[in-house]
């Protein structure tokens, strides 16, 4: 007898048959926006987060080239150090790393002298100070990058902060922070929604290669360590485009090289093209100069900073240079200096701990 007598119905009529009782007995199949959005809710975590640095082919914004490192400044500060003591050279500079001023240390230090960078206009204001977005826009202040910008560890794909902090987001649960928003009644255009940020407590949902992040896990909120995290603020939906208000501050779990730290961002506020699978866009605000500085140096040390040729002396006095908001009320120097992050998140369903 042949097979076929066994068989009636062929192997891709079985599987077609199967699939089709089993859309009967679950019911019609939910779109991907329904699926994403519950009870008018979406939620999304951090997987990438970074300082937005403008950079063309040819680095034109870095004219005079990028900037020494420690190692290359020892060298100048010390031709003869094999007659010196370790006191007089290597901890003199971590002396200076640890407790930076504002005086000259005697080299030229190479800022961002081009025109163009990503960001946002924090102040509604238009200065000679602030950049022009690539796209038009006047008035964007990103003095970080200004000051951050022909740093070699800070620039992609291959400057260690770039590469380290990123991996950190993605490997740490220290630094899960994610958003949830709620009160949408379209994710293409709503006039008022709010936006919850919490810091999770459970790794990436990623695929097969375990280096991507896709969308549909779930998040638990930290509710134990992450409470003091929690922040909310106020925003709108524009052609898929969310726009949040300014909240006075917001603290990111900043996690690089095994070290715990936080950022501190003023005026914090979000812009991101929004999907039911991603987000994607900006985080942008004044960053706390003294937090900053002290998050790099912890987390990196003199060691790894000196990978992607990060001074931490010349960088503060830097920082402190371009800072542009929070003046100190006694002294009058500012205290917080505009940036922007490059944020990108996956879908998430965020829920309560048990």
């Amino acid at each position: 007898m042949s097979s076929s007598n066994y068989f009636p119905i062929k192997p891709r009529g079985v599987v077609a048959l199967c699939l089709a009782m089993l859309l009967t007995v679950a019911g019609p199949v939910k779109s991907e926006e329904a699926m994403a959005l519950t009870n008018g809710t979406i939620g999304y975590v951090f997987t990438d987060l970074f300082w937005s640095i403008y950079q063309t082919p040819g680095a034109e914004e870095c004219p005079d080239g990028f900037n020494d490192g420690p190692r290359e400044q020892f060298t100048a500060l010390f031709p003869h150090h094999e007659s010196l003591t370790v006191e007089q050279t290597q901890l003199w500079q971590e002396v200076q790393t640890w407790h930076p001023n504002t005086e000259p240390d005697g080299f030229a230090f190479h800022s961002v002298e081009g025109d163009l960078s990503w960001g946002l206009n924090l102040d509604g204001k238009v200065s000679d100070e602030d950049f022009t977005h690539p796209e038009g826009t006047a008035g964007i202040d990103n003095q970080i990058y200004r000051a951050v910008g022909c740093i070699i560890g800070f620039r992609g794909p291959d400057g260690v902060e770039y590469i380290f902090q990123d991996k950190a987001i993605f490997d740490s649960i220290y630094n899960r922070l994610m958003i949830e928003i709620t009160g949408i009644d379209d994710l293409e255009n709503d006039t008022r929604v709010t936006v919850n940020l919490y810091r999770g407590s459970d790794r990436l949902l990623t695929d097969a290669t375990g280096s991507t992040a896709v969308a549909g896990g779930t998040q638990r909120i930290d509710r134990r360590w992450g409470q003091s995290l929690v922040r909310q603020m106020q925003g709108r939906i524009v052609d898929s485009v969310l726009t949040t208000e300014p909240i006075e501050d917001l603290i990111i779990p900043w996690q690089n090289l095994g070290v715990p730290s936080i950022q501190l961002i003023r005026d914090a506020r979000f812009q991101l093209d929004l999907s039911t699978t991603s987000a994607h866009g900006l985080l942008a605000g004044f960053a706390d100069v003294d937090t900053w500085y002290y998050q790099l140096i912890r987390n990196d040390s003199t060691h790894h900073l000196s990978n992607g040729q990060i001074s931490g002396i010349s960088l503060y006095k830097a920082l402190r240079l371009f800072a542009d908001a929070y003046p100190d009320p006694e002294s009058g120097d500012n205290t917080a200096i505009s940036t922007a992050l490059d944020v990108k998140m996956t879908q998430v369903f965020i829920v309560e701990p048990e």
